[in-house]
């Protein structure tokens, strides 16, 4: 499951716990028990905690430990704001930059979006798939390492774990493709962000029906 070696992976871990409420705002973060759990050295869990504090995961304090801040319905939203501003660039550096055949790369790889079957696996490798074309079609390295470094909130399968989700991409993703097929960089740029925008809503939707934005849990009183 997981290289012995992998801070990134433990990271993963953590944020799976705390999107299944197994963790909640205000736990203690066991170091010792989630090396233990995964069979790996402290190394790798202190690399993850440094990597979730900063991405606003956790807190660390001095001589106690680092706790679980979670996330809450702003961070969420920033969040896939963010992702779609970035793909939204993308989209539009594709209708400026690409030649025909990078162009036509790219909405074949939208059709195959708006076909695959609503199975989560064989869906999320369409959309995979479209998002490597963007990319590719678009040459814009910076834009292309901001991706790359931006972690996902929804851990695993987006597709599998968020209701709506599969219909709501195929959606956006056609939207985005007829506003490149017309060389419409602006349009394509609005249509990826408003749909990155509703993904975050419909994930700030679940966690809110989890609970997994109430008040953290004070650890005064809870002896932490």
């Amino acid at each position: 499951m997981i290289r012995r070696s992998s801070g990134d992976q433990v990271a993963s871990h953590i944020r799976r716990m705390v999107f299944n409420g197994e963790y909640r705002p205000g736990d203690r973060v066991r170091q010792d028990e989630i090396a233990a759990e995964l069979g790996v050295s402290r190394i790798p869990v202190r690399e993850a905690i440094i990597a979730l504090e900063r991405e606003g995961w956790v807190t660390v304090e001095p001589h106690r430990g680092a706790f679980v801040r979670g996330v809450d319905a702003a961070y969420v939203r920033d969040h896939y704001e963010l992702y779609g501003l970035v793909h939204g660039l993308m989209a539009s550096r594709v209708a400026e930059r690409a030649d025909d055949d990078g162009l036509r790369s790219v909405l074949a790889a939208a059709a195959a979006v708006a076909e695959a079957e609503a199975d989560p696996a064989v869906f999320n490798a369409a959309n995979r798939a479209f998002l490597q074309c963007l990319d590719e079609a678009a040459e814009a390295p910076r834009l292309s390492s901001m991706a790359r470094v931006m972690t996902n909130v929804v851990p695993g399968n987006f597709f599998r774990q968020i209701p709506g989700a599969i219909e709501t991409q195929r959606r956006g993703v056609a939207a985005a493709a007829r506003a490149l097929q017309a060389r419409d960089g602006e349009r394509a740029r609005a249509e990826l962000r408003e749909l990155l925008r509703r993904q975050g809503e419909a994930v700030v939707a679940l966690l809110t029906e989890r609970g997994l934005f109430s008040p953290p849990v004070d650890r005064a009183a809870a002896g932490a």
